[in-house]
């Protein structure tokens, strides 16, 4: 174990914060969020994870991730356009601000903060930022070259999937739906949080969207309201 790794380690059970940035331009502003180390357990991928205060998945480090130290602070490369900063102060701002964004804008900082925690098992149609993508990496393009038909982002964890619509300018609305397949057939039944779907497009309002698609993927079924769809 190399020696970055090891003081990494000793954070087991430390509050932290972190900054993620999934984009190509390394002076972008990334998505910061605090939560609680926890080290994996032998024979799991994950080698540790960085929960919020519901035990949610922030980020997820693996095996494979780079991990360099300075100071207090640690940078996991996930790959080149996409790294994780991990830090052991607690007193920097949870949140980049409480200024309005656009929905685009919005859905490049939940892509970062949803591979952070799911990794590969996180799909996007289409990739808010394709260009700091795997595929990009590899030269492979996009499965779509822009939106879809009705202009959702859709984002899915095995069958659990989540399609985000702009409401207007200044608000976004959450879909959540999960399929399953029974004796040949398939059904789907739509999930909406307790508190309603529609989310303002101000920090802290994302950070909520961003904890309700965590839960939704985790089956927190228990903070949505059920409805099966026709």
């Amino acid at each position: 174990m190399d020696e970055a790794r090891a003081r990494f380690r000793r954070l087991d059970g430390s509050r932290v914060t972190v900054a993620l940035l999934r984009a190509t331009d390394p002076t972008s502003e990334p998505v910061r969020r605090t939560g609680v180390l926890r080290l994996g357990t032998r024979g799991e991928p994950a080698i540790a994870r960085i929960l919020d205060a519901d035990e949610l998945p922030i980020v997820t480090l693996l095996a494979g991730d780079t991990c360099t130290a300075a100071g207090e602070a640690f940078r996991w490369e996930v790959r080149p356009a996409f790294r994780i900063d991990v830090s052991a102060r607690v007193d920097a701002p949870a949140r980049c601000d409480t200024t309005t964004t656009d929905f685009a804008r919005a859905m490049r900082d939940l892509a970062a903060e949803l591979e952070a925690g799911f990794r590969s098992a996180l799909l996007l149609r289409p990739d808010p930022a394709p260009e700091a993508s795997v595929r990009a990496r590899y030269g492979v393009p996009p499965i779509e070259a822009g939106p879809l038909a009705d202009g959702s982002i859709r984002f899915a964890v095995d069958h659990a999937s989540a399609t985000l619509h702009a409401d207007g300018t200044t608000a976004l609305r959450l879909t959540c739906i999960e399929s399953t397949i029974r004796r040949n057939r398939q059904s789907a039944v739509s999930y909406e949080p307790l508190h309603g779907a529609r989310y303002a497009l101000e920090a802290d309002d994302l950070e909520q969207l961003a904890v309700d698609v965590r839960a939704f993927f985790s089956a927190r079924r228990e903070r949505f309201v059920r409805a099966t769809l026709d």
